[in-house]
């Protein structure tokens, strides 16, 4: 079959929409919508390649631009194997111009107008909906493993809800309630149905919601992000080991629930991969109160650990708000943080 590697864009404009194109009528799946790109021609690299293709396809300059690496998927159709090589764009010079496409749409994601999308880029479509910014609890170490509901366990929880709202200062948010728990490799049942609720995981979610959060997800077994309604469950480093050494290719969980896992090294990074993980979080980048053991990546060791990734990456790691370009430049989706998020904390 027919290998092709393409460049694409997702341009940025000021108010927070991507940009679409229509496949033209003489085209494979014409009037189908994509995100702008091409080729990449022999002798060029996919960055190379975006700055010829936005030029020729839409009149754009890219030359003061900010462009950053984001996600690498790879696509069957009929006629090809496709690996598309996706850039985020913002800071063009001119105004998009539709000189190979039937039609271009300024689109909000997750509120999308328009269809249907060019299958290789449907994955990508739903990656844009997942907030940049993710808030780590630390609740039962802040209380200092303070019963739930006690007033020291409410004071924490309190805290953490406030990081939350700072951190929806800056853009939506995906909350990550990661609480002591028993060992992340056994099975869930009985025992880990007592323990989540001894920990408050299920009044975390609830916390969570009402600080804004836009996505909750429990750091856990599978069954507990089921048992108290959140968008979907994390893994740990071992606990993705865990689960793929017993055969699991993916956790069963209930239609439309993220798995994300996190990563410290290639072979974690090749084990979130073959659970097919939604998302990862990758780091340290920086030295951590929460990991003091652990030597930080930098942010040059952590774009050539997480270099093509499939899917959105989280860079952690003494990480605050101020540090999500440097994030973005590096390839990463956003940042997640247990402390940065309020000055002082």
């Amino acid at each position: 079959m027919k290998r092709v590697a393409v460049a694409a864009a997702v341009l940025w404009n000021e108010s927070g929409s991507v940009l679409l194109g229509q496949r033209a009528p003489d085209t494979f799946y014409p009037g189908y919508w994509e995100f702008p790109g091409g080729k990449i021609e022999a002798g060029e690299t996919p960055r190379e390649a975006l700055i010829r293709e936005l030029r020729e396809e839409l009149g754009l300059e890219l030359t003061a631009a900010r462009i950053a690496p984001w996600l690498c998927r790879r696509h069957r159709y009929a006629h090809a194997d496709v690996t598309l090589h996706f850039f985020q764009v913002w800071g063009w010079r001119g105004t998009p111009q539709p000189h190979v496409h039937a039609a271009l749409t300024w689109q909000t994601p997750g509120a999308w107008s328009v269809a249907p999308m060019l299958p290789a880029n449907t994955p990508v479509a739903e990656a844009l909906v997942l907030p940049r910014l993710m808030v780590v609890s630390q609740v039962t170490a802040a209380s200092r493993g303070a019963p739930v509901g006690s007033p020291a366990w409410h004071d924490a929880a309190a805290r953490w809800a406030a990081s939350i709202r700072a951190a929806r200062a800056h853009g939506a948010v995906i909350a990550q309630i990661r609480e002591k728990r028993p060992d992340p490799g056994a099975e869930a049942g009985d025992n880990a149905a007592a323990e989540w609720s001894r920990l408050g995981i299920a009044q975390l979610v609830a916390i969570a919601r009402e600080a804004g959060a836009e996505r909750v997800v429990v750091n856990g077994p599978p069954e507990w992000a089921d048992a108290v309604g959140a968008d979907g469950c994390h893994l740990s480093a071992q606990a993705a080991r865990t689960l793929l050494a017993r055969g699991a290719k993916r956790p069963v969980l209930r239609y439309g629930l993220l798995l994300g896992v996190s990563v410290h090294d290639a072979s974690e990074r090749a084990v979130a991969e073959a659970l097919n993980a939604d998302y990862w979080v990758v780091g340290p980048v920086a030295a951590t109160q929460s990991h003091p053991e652990r030597a930080p990546l930098g942010w040059a060791r952590f774009s050539a650990l997480i270099a093509a990734p499939p899917v959105p990456v989280f860079a952690i790691g003494g990480l605050t708000a101020a540090e999500l370009p440097h994030a973005l430049s590096a390839g990463a989706h956003g940042i997640a943080a247990i402390r940065g998020w309020l000055h002082g904390q």
